[in-house]
């Protein structure tokens, strides 16, 4: 068995090197590739230098979480050991190399993680939290202006332009106004199908036509926040909005 990270290469290992980290329940586990094994100077040397080279560069990556790519990697080959092996996978080192003189030899460790899949888990992880999140919340389902589909996160029903109460000049209770109400939309939420601007178009759409007995009519203009949101491993914005409308009798 020969393994080979980046220019560094040995055939000396005590262990077999295949191995993950992570929360197996869970799935969110990346494969890791332990080695250890006894060097020479020179190719403890190599190994270190392979790590400094891969690190210096890596360390002005962009945050991963950030840019949702695995940036600096370093090649790893290994030849097969118990029917498992790969070939030029792109690796982070999860562990920098260690040492201790054994004679002649150093006997050296090193851990390196797949970094295709150690994107994934550190995505994933971020989305689980986002969902958890959003478990403690309440279903308060979803309303559909045009095609466009929100998905509310709080109550929206309420009334407007009722009666209204004063006193006579005796210290009496007496009603103005109509005896009836507008049924009121307050909609706030996050667009779960369609786009913001797919919203903008309803409304524009929506008042430049005589609105209909018992048809809802936006009484202001949508408005919106954004913000980045992880669904399905990939990145994505995602709009949190608002929006009133009233029923026409």
């Amino acid at each position: 068995m020969t393994v080979t990270i980046g220019a560094f290469s040995t055939n000396r290992l005590n262990a077999q090197p295949f191995g993950y980290e992570g929360v197996a329940r869970t799935g969110l586990t990346a494969r890791t590739f332990r080695i250890s094994g006894l060097l020479t100077p020179a190719e403890w040397q190599t190994l270190v230098s392979e790590y400094n080279s891969w690190r210096s560069t890596r360390i002005t990556d962009q945050d991963t979480l950030l840019s949702g790519v695995v940036g600096t990697t370093i090649s790893v080959t290994i030849t097969t050991t118990n029917n498992l092996s790969v070939s030029g996978l792109a690796c982070w080192f999860a562990e920098p190399p260690t040492g201790e003189q054994a004679g002649v030899y150093v006997s050296a460790t090193a851990t390196l993680v797949d970094a295709a899949q150690a994107l994934q888990v550190l995505l994933r992880t971020k989305e689980k939290e986002r969902q958890r999140t959003e478990a403690d919340l309440p279903n308060l389902g979803t309303v559909t202006l045009g095609s466009r589909v929100v998905t509310l996160t709080k109550p929206m029903d309420t009334r407007q332009d009722g009666p209204n109460v004063a006193l006579t000049a005796t210290g009496v209770s007496y009603v103005t106004g109509p005896l009836a109400a507008h049924k009121v939309r307050q909609i706030e939420g996050y667009i779960s199908s369609g786009t913001y601007t797919d919203l903008l178009s309803w409304y524009d759409t929506t008042i430049a036509a005589v609105p209909l007995s018992t048809s809802w009519f936006p009484i202001s203009p949508p408005s919106a926040t954004a913000e980045v949101i992880i669904s399905g491993g990939v990145k994505s914005t995602r709009y949190n909005v608002s929006i009133t409308a009233l029923q026409i009798i």
